[in-house]
């Protein structure tokens, strides 16, 4: 029963992303002129909270242009908890075991759901999803979703200079 189950959760998360989780950091699609990293955890309430605004961001800007993809630097993540958290937030893009850190340590990604864009190579945008989290346990209605904000000049042909916000999640 228990092998029956764990080929059924294998089965589940490799048909919920859209590439194995054991490639490389430098997986993502070279042509792309959009690149949206985000660090997430299975076991931090404010990635599980973002996931919501990271699916409406991937559904409205998705594209050959515009790559999603979530890392889980967790050394308890594996790929069946993982699969488990794609399939219960309904996660649409790409999920990868980052447990050895390399993103983490390539982006300097601090907490938990904290976002990192790349335009044509250079980082544009580093911090909040949206404002939704301005301190631990202080949640309030968005008023700046940064994410949704960025893509969109990006995507309008607006120049982007690079800036950050402080992000707010679970320590890493």
């Amino acid at each position: 029963m228990k092998k029956t189950r764990f080929i059924l959760m294998l089965f589940i998360f490799f048909i919920s992303c859209e590439k194995s989780v054991n490639l490389p950091p430098d997986h993502i699609n070279k042509e792309s002129l959009i690149e949206v990293s985000v660090i997430l955890s299975e076991t931090c309430p404010i990635a599980q909270y973002m996931t919501l605004p990271l699916k409406n961001a991937h559904d409205t800007f998705s594209s050959d242009s515009v790559v999603f993809v979530g890392y889980f630097p967790n050394l308890l993540s594996n790929e069946i908890s993982i699969a488990n958290f794609v399939e219960k937030y309904s996660i649409p893009f790409n999920c990868i075991d980052d447990n050895n850190a390399e993103m983490v340590s390539l982006l300097g990604a601090t907490v938990y759901s904290e976002v990192f864009i790349r335009f044509d190579g250079n980082l544009v945008y580093k911090g909040m999803i949206d404002d939704s989290y301005t301190d631990l346990g202080e949640w309030s209605p968005a008023e700046n979703n940064y994410l949704y904000d960025v893509l969109e000049q990006l995507l309008e042909g607006n120049n982007v200079e690079y800036f950050e916000t402080e992000a707010v999640g679970c320590l890493i």
